[in-house]
């Protein structure tokens, strides 16, 4: 990730205005209130990056962000739906079998392959 979730916080987990940039490789969450410095400073730095890999969070193709609030985004990725809490900083999937997997580590590990076991 490109953003320690401590420095991020502010009152809210989460940007207030968030924007969800998805690729086959990674999402990318951008704090749209403060696009107008970056793109003065010449470059767009993600708020936060999660990344396609075996074991991450995101484990296929995120297609698109669903849903979002002050502590939560839903994701819709080809083979789940990925649920990200800010707040307290875990994720959660269903697969197309609508098995829910909780991921083993924090958001701090989001793109260290930590990954999945079964919900209780």
């Amino acid at each position: 990730m490109s953003t320690d979730l401590s420095n991020a916080r502010r009152e809210s987990p989460f940007p207030e205005k968030p924007f969800f940039s998805c690729s086959p490789s990674e999402m990318q969450v951008i704090d749209q209130a403060e696009m107008g410095e970056m793109l003065r400073g010449g470059s767009v730095v993600p708020w936060m990056r999660f990344l396609v890999g075996e074991g991450n969070i995101l484990e296929s193709e995120p297609v698109k962000a669903t849903s979002a609030d002050a502590r939560t985004v839903q994701v819709v990725c080809s083979d789940a739906t990925v649920k990200i809490d800010f707040f307290d900083e875990t994720a959660s999937r269903t697969g197309s079998d609508g098995v829910l997997m909780m991921y083993m580590g924090g958001l701090d590990e989001a793109n260290a392959g930590r990954g999945w076991i079964p919900a209780r």
